[in-house]
């Protein structure tokens, strides 16, 4: 068992890394367009493997690797909070 303090500072990570992950799959996204799909491929695969290897690095320093599904469920909060929070200014944008 793990304590509150700790499961709180791994929630808080796991959101802001879904947050800033989602942004930067954005970006990348719109730098790789004008590749031909086998670089997509591979460019999107090492960008995977080093964004998890840096969110797996995060989790050592706050709490020794400790995982739980609150982290997952944390980093897809992360994901919509973002999408929803640009669509809110992009609409905001258009009127």
């Amino acid at each position: 068992m793990i304590y509150l303090s700790l499961q709180l500072e791994l929630i808080i990570f796991s959101f802001i890394f879904g947050f800033l992950f989602s942004s930067l799959l954005e970006w990348f996204n719109k730098k790789i367009m004008k590749y031909p799909s086998y670089i997509k491929l591979i460019l999107s695969v090492l960008l995977i493997f080093i964004v998890t290897y840096l969110y797996f690095i995060g989790i050592q320093k706050i709490g020794n690797a400790i995982f739980h599904i609150y982290s997952i469920i944390s980093i897809i909060v992360g994901f919509i909070v973002y999408d929803l929070l640009i669509r809110l200014i992009a609409n905001n944008n258009k009127k």
